[in-house]
């Protein structure tokens, strides 16, 4: 199992989902994204989903948001993953899933993160939620810019009226334009810049026993979008 994760993006399909899809990407509104269906290796998917905790035995190392603005819980340090979600934390920081992301976004030199600096894996419970929001757009250990956001949902026969849906919104943040179903073995990747605004609103209707499982890595570059603020600036969600 543990070797399977490594091997995954040795896969040629990726190459080519990433060729085939690069100007649908680009063209996207309201600003470049795009989403996958059957992304991982099923059996693969379905042992990582297991690598989160229930809510209630979620442990001290999870650190918890719970404000105006979101409630979830997160773990962003690598050294208290386990071992399956480490090795999967390392292959999505690896040369051939960051030219997987190259190919697809058009965007070059990208640099992982090891930190999961506000990312890694998140587990969001019944009544949880995320404002509509544009994410912090400088990274100050990395010293670079923001640029893409992948999401890796992980819930397994997730249903469609427990809600949840990743929502995309105009740069001015007044209008909903598309939302995305966190569907089990679905990834989300979109453009993340000052004006790229996107949450999951609405407070989750899941079952007390379900949670809405995702793995988040975010990417940088050394060169700034247009599109983003020339000033670093935390998570915003007003404008």
């Amino acid at each position: 199992m543990d070797k399977d994760i490594l091997k995954i993006f040795d896969n040629k399909k990726y190459v080519n989902l990433a060729i085939a899809n690069s100007k649908k990407y680009k063209k996207n509104k309201p600003f470049p994204h795009i989403f996958f269906d059957n992304f991982l290796p099923k059996k693969i998917a379905f042992n990582l989903s297991k690598e989160f905790p229930k809510i209630g035995s979620v442990d001290k190392n999870w650190k918890v948001h719970k404000n105006i603005n979101v409630e979830r819980y997160f773990l962003e340090d690598t050294s208290k993953f386990s071992n399956k979600l480490r090795l999967f934390s390392m292959i999505i920081n690896s040369r051939k899933f960051i030219l997987f992301l190259e190919a697809l976004t058009g965007i070059e030199s990208i640099i992982p993160d090891p930190y999961f600096m506000g990312g890694g894996a998140m587990t969001t419970a019944k009544g949880g939620f995320l404002k509509v929001h544009a994410d912090f757009n400088f990274h100050h250990k990395l010293q670079s810019w923001r640029r893409v956001n992948a999401l890796f949902y992980l819930t397994p026969n997730w249903k469609k009226k427990w809600g949840g849906n990743l929502e995309l919104w105009s740069s001015n943040k007044k209008r909903k334009v598309k939302e995305i179903e966190p569907l089990f073995n679905r990834v989300a990747i979109i453009n993340s810049t000052s004006s790229t605004f996107h949450g999951q609103p609405s407070p989750l209707n899941s079952p007390s026993n379900v949670s809405r499982n995702v793995f988040s890595a975010f990417y940088y570059t050394t060169k700034k979008d247009s599109k983003s603020l020339s000033t670093p600036h935390f998570t915003r969600y007003d404008l």
